[in-house]
């Protein structure tokens, strides 16, 4: 069964100490890295975009002066814009089924965690 914990967003010090004798620490940590990733593609998949519109004005505000040049331009930008949305797509499908397989792990998971060893 997961606790409450597993769901949160960041986890300070004092809490920390408690989380990190959890026998879900790693499901756990997996999550919130997941989590981070998905913010960090989200800024990084903008910014593609943003670098897709900024060429295709350039080609657009070109278009007369290169008629050659600016239409090679544009479609390059075009091209670059469907892989950064093909890339995002992707990795968010893939994070989706990394952090459902450990939310799956972690109600599998005994409540009191592994048994400690017997000493001889």
């Amino acid at each position: 069964m997961k606790k409450d914990c597993f769901s949160q967003e960041f986890v300070d010090s004092h809490k920390f100490q408690e989380c990190a004798s959890c026998h879900l620490f790693d499901e756990c940590t997996k999550t919130v890295y997941l989590k981070e990733a998905r913010t960090a593609t989200t800024v990084g998949e903008g910014l593609g975009y943003a670098v897709a519109v900024v060429f295709l004005a350039v080609a657009v505000s070109t278009w007369a002066a290169m008629p050659h040049g600016a239409p090679w331009i544009a479609f390059c930008s075009l091209l670059y814009g469907l892989a950064v949305y093909r890339a995002g797509r992707e990795y968010r499908e893939r994070n989706t089924e990394e952090t459902g397989q450990l939310s799956r792990e972690a109600e599998s998971k005994p409540a009191s965690g592994p048994a400690p060893a017997a000493h001889h």
